[in-house]
C-alpha cells in the first residue's frame, strides 16, 4: 500500500468531512473512502503517515491534493497576535488542511449546497455519481448532466438546484474553457467570471476558487460564517453585510491568506459549542 511521510499534522476527519469536499465518507478504524480526481480512493494515517489503496495515485497527487506545502501557521502567524479567534482556532485544529479539488466537481458541490447541510450534499453528490456516474460511478461531466437535464436532476433531491445545475452544465459542455482562470486574474475578477453561471453567487464562486484553484484570499461567506461573524466580530450589527465591506474588512483583519483563516474560524465555531467560544 502506497505511504507518505507527513510533512505536517493532517486530521482527515475535519479536513473531508468538513465541507470542502463532498466525495467523502468515513469507515471503521478511521479509514476514508472517497475519491480524488477520477481515482477512487481509501485512505487512513498510521505512524505519522498517510496510506492509501490505489497505486494509480502519486505520492504527489496526495501531497497537491491535501495542500501539504503549505505551513498554515506560518502564513497566518503575523495576524495571530491580534486575532485570538484566529489564534484559538488553529491551535484546536492543527491538523485541518485547505483541499484542491477537482474544479467542476466543487463547482456542481457547491451549487447544491444552497441550504443544505453538509450530510444533505455527501447524499446528492453520491446520487449523481451513482446516477450519471457510469459503472465506476465517476463524476458526471458537464455534458453529462447537460444530456439528463433539469427533471432528471431533480429526482437526486436538487429541488430548485437542478434547473441551475443543468444550465450550467449545458453552458460548460460548450464552452470548457471558462473553467480555466488566467493566473493574471485577481481573485474577485475570477469570481465576477464565475457569477456569470446560473446559480452561482458571490458565495459559490468564492468556494470554487478558494477549494479548488488555491485562491486563498478568497472570503466565502455562508449562513456560519455570517453567524461567526456577527457574534464575534460585529456584536450590534443587525443589517445585511456588505460584500464590499467584508472584502475590504478581511482583507485587513487576515491578510492575503483570509481564506485559510475563514476555513479555520468556520470548522471551529462550527463544531465548538457555544459556551466555549470566546467573547468579542
Amino acid at each position: 500500500m502506497p505511504s507518505l511521510l507527513l510533512p505536517c499534522p493532517l486530521d482527515l476527519t475535519s479536513t473531508l468531512l468538513g465541507g470542502q469536499s463532498f466525495s467523502w465518507n468515513p469507515l471503521p478504524r478511521s479509514r476514508f473512502a472517497g475519491w480524488i480526481g477520477p481515482h477512487p480512493v481509501q485512505l487512513h494515517l498510521h505512524h505519522e503517515s498517510i496510506h492509501w489503496d490505489n497505486s494509480a495515485l502519486s505520492s504527489s497527487q496526495i501531497h497537491h491534493y491535501f495542500s501539504l506545502d503549505l505551513n498554515l501557521s506560518s502564513l497566518l502567524q503575523p495576524h495571530l497576535p491580534t486575532n485570538p479567534h484566529l489564534a484559538t482556532a488553529i491551535q484546536l485544529h492543527p491538523g485541518l488542511r485547505p483541499l484542491r479539488e477537482n474544479p467542476w466537481e466543487c463547482l456542481v458541490n457547491f451549487i447544491c449546497s444552497s441550504l443544505k447541510q453538509i450530510t444533505h450534499i455527501r447524499q446528492i453528490h453520491a446520487r449523481l455519481r451513482s446516477t450519471f456516474g457510469g459503472p465506476n460511478q465517476s463524476f458526471p461531466s458537464p455534458a453529462r448532466l447537460a444530456e439528463a437535464g433539469e427533471l432528471s436532476l431533480r429526482k437526486c433531491a436538487l429541488g430548485y438546484r437542478a434547473k441551475h445545475l443543468a444550465a450550467t452544465a449545458q453552458i460548460l459542455s460548450q464552452e470548457p474553457h471558462r473553467l480555466e482562470i488566467p493566473s493574471s486574474w485577481s481573485t474577485e475578477q475570477a469570481a465576477q467570471h464565475f457569477e456569470q453561471l446560473p446559480g452561482v453567487g458571490p458565495k459559490i464562486s468564492r468556494c470554487v476558487l478558494l477549494y479548488s484553484y488555491g485562491r486563498l484570499d478568497a472570503f466565502p461567506v455562508d449562513v456560519w460564517v455570517d453567524r461567526l461573524l456577527r457574534q464575534l466580530y460585529f456584536p450590534k450589527k443587525r443589517k445585511p453585510f456588505r460584500l464590499a465591506h467584508l472584502e475590504t474588512w478581511s482583507q485587513k483583519q487576515f491578510g492575503p491568506f483570509r481564506g485559510l483563516a475563514q476555513l479555520l474560524l468556520f470548522h471551529w465555531f462550527r463544531t465548538s459549542t457555544p459556551h466555549s467560544r470566546p467573547r468579542p
